[in-house]
């Protein structure tokens, strides 16, 4: 088995950086930050994911239809800073779907809703190091500490 790869997609970058950090060095991943939904998409064509933890509030992008296609302008103007639901939308048509994770100060009820079939969990945001690092673990199925 080749090195676990995991994708953080939060604008929130100084949090998620150093988060990402303490995550790749404690399961030895390649563990890559981007911070639009345009950025997650070309990531996750590049090459597969285990996991992918995001937030729903997350930004287009730049030139979004590039490389979503036409629907993308549908969604650059009526989900500006819903940009997770168009990722989310994107994961679902992956040939090798990874595991998701949303890390979110989202509260809807409707948007969780939204959320249920592709995200495995949801981890209130900001959590701190040690709580995100151990949904990491779960989803992934990975033994946690004690």
């Amino acid at each position: 088995m080749g090195c676990m790869r995991i994708l953080f997609v939060d604008d929130e970058r100084e949090h998620i950086e150093s988060v990402a950090k303490v995550i790749e060095e404690a399961l030895d991943a390649d563990v890559q930050v981007v911070d639009t939904v345009r950025d997650a998409v070309a990531e996750l064509h590049r090459s597969p994911c285990d996991l992918v933890v995001m937030d729903i509030f997350i930004p287009m992008g730049r030139a979004a239809v590039e490389v979503l296609g036409p629907r993308a302008r549908r969604y650059e103007q009526d989900l500006e800073h819903l940009g997770g639901l168009v990722l989310l939308d994107e994961l679902q048509r992956l040939t090798i779907r990874p595991t998701v994770l949303a890390h979110t100060a989202c509260t809807d009820f409707e948007l969780l809703e939204l959320m249920k079939e592709v995200v495995t969990e949801r981890v209130p945001k900001p959590a701190p190091v040690d709580v995100l690092l151990r949904s990491v673990l779960e989803a992934l199925q990975l033994p946690v500490p004690g």
